[in-house]
């Protein structure tokens, strides 16, 4: 029989309700953290109760709100477009898809401050971000003098500036009207359905007849919450029961998991009185910590240790019988396929496997599918599509990533004829922009491609359409039988099996959310349709963000695959937690706010530290009443870039090194690993033997075309190169709301390539007109305050880039200050030449060049391209100019022995340099290069029209770097005499035999790939 110390806390909330309660458990309401605990609950309130008797109703907080409040929660759609609305009453000119990424953060927000503060509280922070407020609390830690003068000079200096503190102050009255115009229509977000709940709480509890209201379980409370919990408990109506130990709440006034708990003891927690058990060191306790070295490693891990608890009959005969037997915890939701995959297969006595006595809670987010991904591409593709000489034209990156996702490289042979096709013929024309006319003739009889690649014109219904064309041609793809036609609302999915395929379950959630767009943006576009393609995707995109795909299974089963928060007021006897790694347990900072970190604080709005401690609560109360806890975590020593083992785990190891009750041991990778492990800290090589299938790969990679980076990419690291260049394996990129070094890199680029072509008036994306530059030009953009922040605005649109607040918003003052500089630079540089003036042949130009080399008696044809940041010319010598928003060091650009290349990997920039100038100086050798002689031939009429010389094509072409770490040091080359020079061969040859050399390399299937680590 269990001991006391192990009963659920669920089962002890319900015993006490039937001895408190047992004659009036009608007028009960239970109120738990979950509904997950809600159904719990009932199962151990039916284990209690020794005769027929109705169980009280339980609901989760959110429940509560909703069942208390008259008004009804609205969705995202709803709620973003009626904030729009009461926006633009303030801010005449914002449209739509500008407002759009700003609306989910204020919405976000808004809901954030009715969940913690009053309306009173709320307009006394809003006072606090008006304009003089705000510039008082950024000129703290400023001497007197320099605050003065920064407030002084504030507004004059930069018009974005002003813009951002207008932002603030309007920021008061779109939080009263919107909550106003939602209330008249009777419906709310979140935070307001709890407010609304908390104002007429007395009235609702007496019209429903409740007595008492049961909170259970609960640790972190929203602002609201704890109002609502303290109202009800000074009328007599509630109790609160807490999971508590005297171990951090107790004995340790400072563990951040007992921070919560602590802040409630002299409100309505009062009549909480057992703070001071001691429940973990109650019973003994198995913990163990496993190190792993990868994820597959991790999973594997789990179904070892899974099998290990059900390997004999008695062991399966109990587990069947335990409701609350196993636990794996995943605070990495990614890692739920895999973990899937790797369950052992277990029969038991009745029959069952183990997958029927699973029960998966969490669901798989939907933003973690490959069909999201390929959504978010054919997106990309859409918002690209121009209007060039007489066609629409998508970008042929956006186009090669959706002919390679992986729905598209498959088995199904046509579809894998059609894609190289297409692909081959992308690369052999050149194409920069490939005309949709195009692509959808090339997709044959494919109606998969034909819906993707077409013109899906400017409106809502044309958009929703076509993807219900989409979701029919890939259930055709799949050989389903899903139909699904015109835009009905009333229609609905017909299924002609009962079961769903994980692909028909993702289908069918993007058919009702589409279903569900169709439904609500009537509403706010009654009399016309369009809609920029941006803001749907804004939209579909925040429905299917927050959706789950659910998995089937038993509600209550032995084995419980869950989340973190799930577990809240649940035990079991067993748990694993995965992932156990710093960032992901706990998550790391997250700073999407728009309100700053100090002024939450101050105002007692919920931080990461406060969030912080809610985890660390989730976590510590696992240990309560369970008897085995295993926590595995990646190891960063065996090469991952994940991270140390999260600190909760360091705390646990301190925390119980001398309990006995606590048999603490930890494992290690395995001695494998740690052999392998040691063979790479000394220069070892890891091992990978190439295959006739992984040469043919190869040799159509390098057909279809590689750049420096790729050549780079091998050089660093051989398996990267094979994995993402060859085998087009790619990690999947995460998403920043702040600006990370390669969108901050990319946001430059842009802004240099829009800069200049605006200082010579010419149309920002106009890439085919050859321009002249003097220094007039540039001291005309220096005095223009506005120009440099215009060009960076515009540019941070086109990349769909923030640049309001936060990070972003210093990032954007360090952009406008590298442009400044760099523009300062340039006038420097013409300064210094003949003719006085620069001239802009072409900026982001795409160069190729086809060479053959010889391989072991074999012809091995290699395509060899790059996209140039600018090709210029000055005093008549053609230059190819790359921008780095990094750093350098002197080193890295000098080469003695050019054998030394493919050896070092520091020499990636020297290289980069010598295969852009490479292609160009092979490209003006090659008369047949149509495209480059009508290049410089366009440029020389501009630079003759201009009173400049033309081109000089017998001068040596010259390339280098501009490093905008280091933008004083103007344009870097490689040392003098190299690449062009040496006495034993000339450039272009010498250039080859380098290509030639790094081809054996990687075609060389004698040998292995090399990557020391």
């Amino acid at each position: 029989m269990s001991q006391p110390y192990q009963i659920p806390f669920l089962q002890t909330v319900a015993q006490k309700i039937l001895d408190n309660h047992s004659g009036n458990l009608n007028n009960i309401l239970v109120v738990l953290p979950s509904r997950r605990a809600g159904m719990y609950f009932k199962q151990y309130f039916g284990n209690v109760i020794t005769k027929v008797t109705i169980a009280p109703p339980v609901l989760s907080m959110e429940g509560f709100a909703e069942r208390f409040s008259k008004l009804v929660k609205a969705d995202n759609v709803t709620l973003l477009f009626e904030l729009y609305k009461v926006y633009k009453e303030e801010n005449k000119d914002i449209t739509i898809e500008k407002f759009a990424p700003l609306g989910k953060s204020l919405l976000s927000e808004f809901n954030m401050i009715d969940n913690n503060m009053t309306e009173e509280e709320a307009q006394k922070m809003f006072e606090h971000l008006n304009e003089s407020k705000a510039i008082d609390h950024w000129a703290e830690g400023l001497s007197e003098e320099e605050a003065e003068s920064f407030k002084k000079n504030w507004k004059n200096s930069n018009s974005s500036m002003t813009d951002f503190l207008a932002f603030w102050q309007n920021l008061s009255s779109s939080y009263t009207k919107f909550k106003a115009s939602l209330a008249a229509k009777g419906i709310a977000y979140g935070g307001m359905l709890f407010r609304e709940a908390y104002d007429h709480l007395a009235e609702r509890i007496n019209e429903l007849g409740i007595d008492k209201v049961i909170f259970a379980g609960f640790s972190q409370m929203s602002g609201i919450e704890q109002s609502i919990v303290q109202y009800l408990t000074d009328l007599g109506k509630a109790q609160t029961y807490f999971d508590t130990d005297k171990r951090y709440h107790h004995s340790n006034k400072k563990h951040e998991a007992g921070y919560y708990l602590r802040r409630y003891v002299n409100g309505f927690a009062a009549q909480h009185h057992d703070y001071a058990v001691d429940q973990f060191s109650s019973h003994e306790k198995k913990v163990n910590f496993k190190a792993v070295s990868s994820i597959v490693g991790e999973v594997k891990f789990a179904g070892e240790w899974l099998a290990s608890l059900l390997d004999t009959p008695d062991k399966r005969k109990e587990f069947v019988e335990t409701l609350n037997h196993t636990a794996i915890l995943l605070p990495d939701e990614t890692v739920l396929p895999a973990l899937l995959k790797s369950l052992p297969d277990i029969p038991f006595e009745n029959g069952k496997t183990l997958a029927e006595l699973t029960n998966i809670t969490m669901g798989m987010s939907y933003e973690k599918t490959p069909f999201f991904d390929l959504i978010t591409e054919i997106f990309k593709l859409k918002e690209r599509v121009i209007f060039k000489d007489g066609q629409y034209c998508a970008y042929f990156k956006n186009v090669q990533n959706i002919l390679r996702h992986p729905f598209f490289n498959s088995n199904y042979r046509e579809i894998d004829v059609i894609t190289g096709s297409i692909l081959e013929d992308i690369t052999k024309k050149n194409y920069i922009n490939v005309p949709l006319d195009y692509l959808v003739e090339a997709s044959g009889s494919l109606d998969i491609f034909k819906v993707v690649f077409k013109n899906w014109g400017n409106d809502y219904v044309s958009y929703i359409e076509h993807f219900q064309e989409l979701i029919n041609a890939l259930l055709e793809m799949f050989k389903d039988v899903l139909k699904i036609e015109a835009p009905d609302p009333s229609r609905s999915i017909k299924i002609s099996d009962s079961t769903f395929s994980y692909e028909e379950e993702l289908l069918s959630i993007l058919y009702d959310h589409l279903k569900h767009l169709y439904r609500v943006l009537p509403a706010f576009f009654p009399e016309k349709k369009e809609l920029p393609i941006f803001v749907f995707k804004t939209l579909l995109m925040e429905l299917l963000r927050g959706t789950k795909v659910p998995f089937t299974g038993v509600p209550i089963a032995p084995l419980q695959i869950m989340g973190m928060l799930e577990s809240r007021a649940l035990d079991f006897k067993n748990v694993l937690i995965l992932s156990c790694n710093e960032g992901i347990l706990p998550t790391k900072k997250s700073v999407e706010a728009i309100i700053p970190f100090d002024v939450r604080a101050q105002y007692g709005l919920p931080t990461y530290q406060d969030k912080n401690a809610a985890f660390a609560y989730t976590f510590y109360r696992l240990f309560h009443r369970s008897e085995n806890l295993m926590f595995s975590y990646l190891d960063a020593n065996a090469g991952n870039d994940i991270g140390e083992m999260s600190r909760l785990l360091l705390q646990v190891k301190e925390e119980m090194l001398d309990d006995p009750q606590f048999r603490l041991t930890t494992s290690d990778t395995s001695a494998a690993w740690m052999l392998a492990k040691a063979d790479k800290t000394m220069g070892a090589p890891v091992e990978i033997v190439k295959s006739d299938v992984l040469k043919e790969k190869i040799l159509r990679r390098l057909k279809r075309g590689v750049s420096p980076s790729a050549i780079n990419s091998f050089i660093r690291n051989p398996l990267t190169f094979i994995d993402e260049k060859v085998i087009d394996l790619k990690e999947e990129d995460e998403i920043e709301e702040d600006l990370d070094n390669r969108s901050f890199g990319n946001l430059i680029h842009l802004s240099l390539e829009w800069g200049l072509r605006r200082m010579a008036g010419l149309d920002d994306k106009d890439e085919n007109t050859p321009f002249v530059l003097r220094k007039e030009d540039f001291d005309k953009a220096l005095k223009d305050k506005e120009f440099i922040p215009n060009v960076i605005q515009a540019a941070a649109l086109e990349e769909k880039v923030e640049l309001v607040k936060g990070q972003n918003l210093l990032l954007k003052a360090v952009a406008e200050n590298l442009l400044q500089r760099y523009f300062k630079k340039q006038i420097e540089e013409i300064e210094k030449s003949t003719s006085k003036a620069i001239g802009i042949i072409g900026l982001e130009k795409y160069v190729t060049h086809n060479l053959k080399v010889d391989v072991e008696g074999e012809e091995i044809e290699i395509r060899l391209s790059g996209m140039a940041d600018r090709i210029d010319v000055i005093d008549g010598q053609l230059r190819v100019v790359d921008y780095k928003s990094g750093g350098y060091q002197r080193s890295d650009m000098d080469v003695s022995d050019w054998n030394d290349i493919l050896e070092d990997d520091h020499k990636g920039k020297f290289l980069q340099l010598s295969l852009y100038q490479y292609l160009l100086t092979s490209a003006s050798a090659d008369k047949s290069n149509e495209d480059f002689h009508k290049l410089i031939g366009a440029a020389n009429r501009v630079l003759v029209k201009n009173g400049l010389p033309e081109v000089d094509l017998s001068l040596a072409i010259k390339s280098g770097f501009y490093f905008f770490r280091k933008i004083n040091d103007g344009l870097i080359v490689c040392k003098e005499g190299q690449p062009i020079g040496g006495e034993e061969m000339e450039f272009l040859p010498k250039t080859e035999k380098l290509l030639e050399n790094w081809t054996k390399r990687l075609l060389d299937t004698s040998s292995i790939i090399e990557d020391v680590i």
